[in-house]
């Protein structure tokens, strides 16, 4: 007969962080009032041991809206049209809405969570592991939209990135390309990061072509201009790529600057090839030719959001899942055989 694993208690964390039962009480309920170092401390021992007190609370009749910025809650390339998306499904459902910016600081626990004031989160861009846990004990089901985390199994939707980087690049391959360049927007240790290059490493690996180390380089999603320099690296290596992959259109749009700045052609010179397919407003237009990008359903991505957290607040009991919303190659104008 199976052995029952031990149920562990407040008492169990507290004699193993070398705390009192209030201190532990403080941190998952009042995280603002307990010391980072201890905090922190107490938070990992709980995972470690896997403590659980879920509670079980009235239905609040809100969801939340947690957000790393509000300005890439508002303004956000990429983001803007899947809060468009969440904010339409939520209206349709007649849902009220409360909305908190972490303002990218790791230690900040939004009242909306510590007070239990919603039935659900949504965790817009990156979070961390105390918020989602804290989150987790209070009994507030939690999506992550766009950005999993390496740390836990959690419920989480995200783009196809392997599947849009292996059409991408498997594009540049049928055209003749195969000195492809990859612009990474965060660290390879990164789960979005890491998925794109594994679909570039496996359309090269598919047709033969041998990865080439100086063609991986890495500049920044939240600084979009670093894409520059990182073209004029590639560029002015003794043997360039002849298409560069960029891993956001925020990065593939400031590698059209470096390019031209340089008096070349694109697609003529050097082929482009972005992801997100992010649309300019009526007002602007976006740069010639045409980007060739992966398109991602991004309003279908926020309504998508909302129907998995309703679906989470009415099963809580569901074990962690990961929803992958499927893209497509958009072939437009930035693509062509490779010059010569």
């Amino acid at each position: 007969m199976p052995k029952r694993r031990k149920i562990v208690s407040i008492k169990d964390v507290a004699k193993r962080a070398g705390v009192s039962l209030s201190t532990v009480s403080f941190a998952m309920n009042n995280p603002d009032r307990v010391a980072i170092n201890t905090r922190r401390n107490v938070l990992r021992i709980a995972r470690e041991l896997e403590y659980s007190r879920v509670k079980k609370h009235g239905k609040r009749g809100y969801i939340g809206i947690v957000t790393d910025d509000y300005y890439n809650f508002l303004f956000g390339e990429f983001y803007n049209w899947v809060i468009f998306g969440i904010l339409e499904e939520l209206k349709a459902r007649g849902i009220n809405i409360l909305v908190e910016s972490t303002g990218k600081d790791p230690e900040y626990f939004p009242r909306m969570i510590t007070k239990n004031l919603v039935d659900g989160v949504l965790f817009i861009g990156k979070s961390s592991l105390d918020l989602t846990y804290i989150s987790q004990q209070k009994g507030i089901p939690i999506l992550l939209v766009g950005h999993p985390m390496s740390e836990g199994e959690l419920h989480t939707i995200v783009t196809d990135g392997r599947s849009g980087a292996f059409q991408a690049i498997n594009h540049l391959i049928d055209l003749g390309h195969k000195k492809i360049a990859l612009i990474t927007g965060e660290p390879m240790y990164d789960p979005i990061t890491a998925e794109r290059v594994e679909g570039y490493r496996f359309a090269l690996n598919k047709a033969g072509i041998e990865e080439r180390k100086e063609y991986l380089i890495q500049a920044d999603f939240g600084k979009p201009e670093t894409a520059i320099n990182a073209t004029k690296q590639l560029l002015a290596l003794s043997d360039p790529p002849t298409a560069i992959f960029c891993a956001s259109d925020s990065l593939a749009y400031r590698a059209y600057q470096a390019i031209t700045a340089q008096g070349l052609k694109i697609p003529q010179d050097i082929s482009i090839v972005g992801f997100d397919d992010i649309t300019a407003p009526d007002y602007a237009a976006l740069p010639r030719p045409e980007l060739t990008t992966v398109h991602v359903d991004r309003r279908m991505m926020g309504k998508k959001s909302v129907e998995i957290l309703f679906d989470l607040i009415q099963n809580q009991a569901k074990a962690a899942y990961r929803y992958t919303l499927p893209v497509q190659l958009a072939i437009k104008g930035s693509t062509a055989k490779p010059h010569g």
